[in-house]
């Protein structure tokens, strides 16, 4: 396959290298947007792992493979671009593919059997299949030998079966990736059709024969007539997780109510509080599979809850436990006040204190699978629910139960009507540690050193120390510990340094870019595209950067340094979390950073990030000859002649130029074919537009922009140019810090006409250049196309012209680039931008000093 496609190249390339060049131009293009998008994903993927973002791992599934997708078209075009030129890059693709699918895909899971599990049968081993409720019940009743009612448990395996014979993993998987848990009505939304959709759905007849089987050995059970307990028992849950209260209990269930009760502790799974819990806390829908435990009900004459550590106060030796008459529903769920009993934790336990409740009213078992709530009598409503006996014998088994299990345990009880007790749960005891407690700090007595608000947070955090302006001092390697780096450009050259660095602040740059990876990799607080920065932060004075807030304070301020906002929070070493860190050593991790290191090449990528990189740089040397590597210099980028002031190159990927002009190396307008490009360069070239006062210092702005960068000042990738074939125009035009994009498909057809146009940039403040932004939207809009405005950054597109309005457009926004490149220097105040609209649809395109009068 190689060897044909190495044949038609090479054929290509001596008796038609215009074809050759037109192939390179269209993989390269299409290269340029696997890459873009490429970003955005790589971008997302580490907002919600360094920035802590509550995602199910659903998305993140999707994300990784619709990477893997983009990274694999990148390669591809890279193969077309210059076949057999990196044959490894396809291999070492493959090899960080496979880590990267080792942990982001799950696979399906083996719905196989056994569908239920007797209580008795489960052993240690047996977490994946009972879950952690059920789990901790048989180590109590097989290893403790406690009094645990025996029960069975529906397993995992249940579950998978009927997610996967219902085919709803799929649709459960579309709900959760597009999930915003803060956003409540989606969250209700969300929850409500998975709920729907699982109580719609048929449980397959092989789970219904080992539930009934199963069921049929406990109907001997004496229980005083009640049915059975049916409780969540997901992986995960009674862990360091508890899910307390998250997850349903069905009690009394009867016979004929058995699996539509299945199903409704089922769809509990995906009730809005317990979709938020479990997210928060980091765990993935399927890490958290459902079983069900199955237990025959005790018919209670009292319950409750035991504490095996007193968490009012932890440094006495002491257990609590807290009772009321009946089932103890009303006890955890808040309905009812408890009896009170404190006791010492030793061998035997003693009464220290207790305190007795006013409880009116119990809930207990009543006919047909319900339950009935009885008021109490006035003796009762105050007598103690438990006596001094079966309180220092629950004692006792708390002290064995924590012993066993190594740390503090919350442990549900029953006493039956013959004065048994039965432990019915047990789990370890939280002490205020879950996901709900999330920081909230207030930094408003600091509001008046605030020295700059805006940009986009790039990487989490909160960094102070010494500002380090390259604007100053250009040098990095002078950069000092715990500098606070600022700089006009975002640069992944800065990785150099990134170690040494509290913060980084940049006038330009993106979430998406190199360098705000790099920052998220290691964890150092960065907020770019200020505008501002550079001016308004001086060069060796202390500040704060609070990137959370698109802030930075003047001085550095300990408590905003020390506060729990400048810490991870309690996601930090989630199993979600521990998955991403994983992922992202092979996504984002950046390692080829030097286009002239001997180590930048195919044998070195050690992630996506690496291939894209090398990718990148690699195609564009190959675009614009960069490398010297070529067999003939036939079908170049030939230099353009025009009177307007900058370097630029034109590239023929096919009728682009007129015939006889492809060996030339300079050309000029007039032997240009496109008629886009002439519509253009007629508007930017128009007499009323005096290019004689708008030069550009080139050679001073290659230095600034490519200070501590990663290519050659003098390359002349950086130059403006023009991809052009007979009807498609690419050019990319930059003056100073201006940089304008303008995409444009002109033919024959009204409906395949297209234009897009894209500016952004400036050498004045962000407030000027997007005043300067607000008139060329409402100019381009007057034109006909429809315009959109981020910050600067200006995005038109003109869509179904004819092809002379389509030309017509194109000279107007060729007068457009000329008018506006230093506009943003005059235009002041937003009263000035409909006037200057006026006077440009009006023929005026010179704007200087003389118009702030």
């Amino acid at each position: 396959m190689l060897s044909g496609k190495l044949f038609k190249y090479w054929t290509y390339q001596l008796f038609a290298p215009g074809t050759v060049l037109k192939e390179k131009y269209a993989a390269f293009k299409s290269l340029l947007a696997h890459d873009k998008k490429a970003h955005d994903l790589m971008a997302g993927l580490e907002e919600i792992y360094y920035g802590h973002v509550k995602k199910d791992f659903s998305a993140v599934e999707r994300l990784c493979d619709a990477l893997s997708r983009e990274v694999a078209g990148i390669v591809r075009e890279m193969s077309h671009i210059s076949p057999a030129a990196y044959p490894d890059l396809l291999a070492f693709f493959k090899k960080i593919e496979a880590y990267v699918r080792f942990m982001s895909d799950r696979g399906s899971p083996d719905p196989g059997t056994p569908f239920t599990l007797g209580l008795s049968a489960t052993g240690p081993g047996d977490l994946e299949l009972t879950g952690g409720k059920a789990l901790n019940l048989s180590l109590v009743k097989n290893g403790l030998r406690l009094p645990v009612p025996d029960g069975f448990t529906i397993t995992t395996n249940a579950y998978h079966r009927f997610i996967a014979c219902n085919a709803l993993r799929e649709p459960i998987d579309d709900r959760l990736a597009a999930l915003d848990i803060d956003d409540t009505a989606m969250l209700e939304a969300t929850s409500g059709d998975i709920v729907r959709m699982i109580m719609e759905a048929d449980i397959p007849p092989e789970v219904q024969k080992a539930v009934l089987d199963s069921w049929h050995t406990l109907a001997d059970s004496d229980t005083g007539g009640c049915g059975v307990a049916m409780r969540s028992s997901a992986v995960g849950e009674d862990s360091t997780a508890s899910f307390a209260g998250q997850y349903k209990t069905l009690l009394n269930v009867a016979r004929a109510n058995l699996f539509d009760a299945y199903k409704r502790i089922i769809a509990g799974k995906y009730a809005p509080e317990a979709l938020h819990y479990r997210i928060s806390y980091g765990f993935s829908d399927l890490e958290t599979a459902m079983a069900v435990l199955v237990l025959p009900m005790v018919d209670a004459a009292a319950s409750g809850i035991m504490y095996t550590t007193d968490i009012d106060n932890p440094a006495a030796r002491n257990l609590r436990i807290h009772a009321i008459w009946g089932l103890g529903e009303r006890l955890v769920g808040g309905e009812s006040p408890a009896d009170i009993f404190t006791l010492s934790k030793q061998n035997p336990p003693r009464m220290v204190a207790s305190l007795t409740a006013e409880k009116k009213r119990q809930t207990v078992c009543a006919a047909k699978g319900r339950l009935q709530s009885l008021t109490l009598d006035d003796v009762k409503q105050n007598a103690p629910s438990l006596d001094a006996a079966a309180a220092v014998r629950l004692a006792g088994w708390g002290m064995a139960l924590e012993n066993h299990f190594q740390k503090p345990q919350d442990i549900e009880w029953a006493l039956d009507a013959r004065g048994d007790l039965w432990i019915l749960q047990t789990r370890p005891l939280g002490r205020g540690t879950g996901p709900e407690n999330v920081p909230t700090c207030d930094f408003s007595a600091f509001e008046d050193t605030l020295l700059l608000r805006g940009g986009e947070r790039a990487a989490s955090g909160i960094g102070g120390g010494t500002v380090f302006n390259l604007a100053v001092d250009g040098d990095l390697a002078k950069v000092p510990d715990q500098a606070v780096l600022v700089a006009q450009n975002a640069s992944p050259a800065y990785v150099k340094v990134i170690s040494r660095l509290s913060a980084i602040v940049t006038d330009t740059g993106s979430a998406a870019g190199h360098l705000a990876s790099v920052a998220r990799e290691f964890g150092t607080p960065a907020l770019v595209n200020t505008g501002s920065a550079g001016r308004r932060l001086e060069h060796g004075h202390p500040v704060t950067v609070h990137a959370d807030a698109l802030s930075v304070y003047a001085g550095i301020h300990d408590r905003m340094l020390e506060s729990a906002c400048a810490r991870s929070d309690l996601m930090a070493d989630s199993p979600f979390l521990r998955k991403m860190r994983y992922l992202l050593k092979f996504v984002s991790t950046l390692e080829l950073v030097d286009p002239e290191a001997v180590t930048f090449a195919p044998q070195y990528c050690r992630s996506y990030h690496d291939i894209i990189r090398y990718s990148h740089e690699t195609a564009v040397r190959e675009m614009f000859q960069i490398s010297e590597n070529r067999i003939r210099k036939i079908g170049f980028a030939r230099k353009l002649d025009t009177r307007i002031p900058m370097q630029f190159l034109v590239l023929d990927v096919g009728g682009g130029l007129e015939d006889g002009e492809s060996g030339k190396k300079t050309v000029t307008i007039e032997n240009v074919r496109n008629k886009a490009m002439r519509a253009v360069f007629e508007g930017m070239t128009h007499p009323d537009i005096p290019w004689e006062h708008r030069h550009f210092d080139w050679e001073a702005h290659d230095r600034i922009v490519m200070s501590g960068g990663i290519a050659s000042p003098d390359a002349t990738m950086f130059a403006s140019h023009a991809v052009v074939s007979e009807s498609y125009m690419n050019l990319n035009l930059r003056f100073g810090y201006h940089f304008v994009i303008v995409d444009a498909l002109s033919g024959r057809e009204a409906e395949d006409n297209l234009v897009q146009f894209r500016f952004s940039g400036g050498g004045t403040d962000m407030s000027q250049r997007m005043l300067r932004a607000d008139f060329l939207k409402k100019v381009l809009q007057r034109i006909g196309f429809e315009v959109s405005v981020k910050s600067d950054l200006v995005d038109a597109r003109l869509q179904g012209a004819a092809p002379d309005d389509c030309l017509t457009a194109l000279d107007m926004v060729g007068r457009l680039l000329g008018a506006s490149p230093l506009l943003d220097m005059v235009i002041k105040d937003r009263s000035m931008v409909d006037g200057f609209v006026d006077a440009f649809m009006h023929g005026r395109y010179h704007f200087g000093s003389s118009d702030l009068k």
